[in-house]
């Protein structure tokens, strides 16, 4: 019996200790791990820190992103990222995407920002931030000679019409009623070459890509009617790098009070789209 006593108080004197005691430290990698997921916007001090930051684009976008006829990437878009990157300091790494996985792409951090033409809309700033550079608009494409009479974006009702996947301008398409049917592709170099074989009868498509297409191959596709919905277009950074997206923002300022931004867009554009 006298053991049995002597046992309980043992044990209820170890309860107490327990109780008021501190709790056991964490191990140090546990630590480590819970530090490096509870930071938020060291994204610019990792580029600093590497001396690189990395772009994704989509390379099938001209004439902002796109490969030439020696696959060279070149474009404005790479013109303004590489101008940029001078002014934060650090060198440039373009990670080519597919348009349909690139928001995805840069949540799993696979790069740090997209630059490729993406257009801000309130779907996308649920998902990441933007830094805005530039507007473009819509227009619609058809092969040259424009057999099907269209002049507008309403006369492609009851036409075949093709678009980029999960882009804007797929979203302006299902706007138009009586569309007939609608393509969908992920990338425009696809969509204008079954525009050239009759496939199509006409494309939606960033103003900038359409004008391109019609000013480097005019006897194969033309441009009709005015643009439409033009958005603002902007560099995404994932939500909490705040300071990546100061700086960004900071540095588009900079190219465009020092002139490299006209310079850059009269190359691409034959006009200064800066004050856009």
């Amino acid at each position: 019996m006298k053991k049995i006593i002597q046992f309980l108080i043992i044990l209820a004197v170890a309860v107490m200790a327990t109780a008021c005691g501190t709790q056991p430290k964490l191990p140090a990698e546990s630590k480590s791990e819970q530090t490096q997921t509870g930071s938020k916007g060291d994204t610019f001090e990792n580029i600093k820190k590497q001396g690189v930051i990395k772009i994704a684009v989509d390379d099938t976008f001209p004439p902002m992103e796109y490969r030439d006829d020696k696959n060279k990437l070149v474009g404005f878009d790479i013109d303004l990222a590489n101008a940029i990157s001078k002014e934060l300091g650090v060198k440039v790494e373009f990670i080519p995407t597919a348009w349909d996985g690139i928001l995805p792409g840069l949540d799993a951090k696979r790069y740090d920002i997209i630059m490729s033409s993406m257009n801000i809309t309130d779907e996308r700033k649920q998902k990441v931030d933007f830094v805005e550079y530039m507007k473009l608009g819509q227009v619609v494409a058809v092969k040259s000679g424009n057999p099907q009479k269209i002049q507008s974006k309403e006369d492609l009702s009851g036409k075949i019409v093709g678009v980029q996947l999960g882009s804007t301008s797929e979203s302006a398409a299902k706007e138009i009623k009586g569309v007939k049917e609608l393509k969908t592709y992920n990338g425009y170099t696809d969509v204008f070459n079954d525009l050239g074989l009759g496939r199509l009868q006409g494309v939606i498509v960033a103003e900038a890509v359409g004008r391109y297409y019609k000013t480097t191959k005019p006897d194969a596709f033309d441009v009709v009617g005015s643009s439409f919905q033009s958005l603002p277009v902007g560099i995404a950074v994932r939500k909490g790098d705040n300071k990546l997206e100061a700086e960004l923002q900071k540095a588009i300022a900079t190219v465009k009070d020092n002139g490299e931004y006209a310079e850059v867009s009269k190359k691409w554009f034959g006009t200064d789209k800066s004050n856009e």
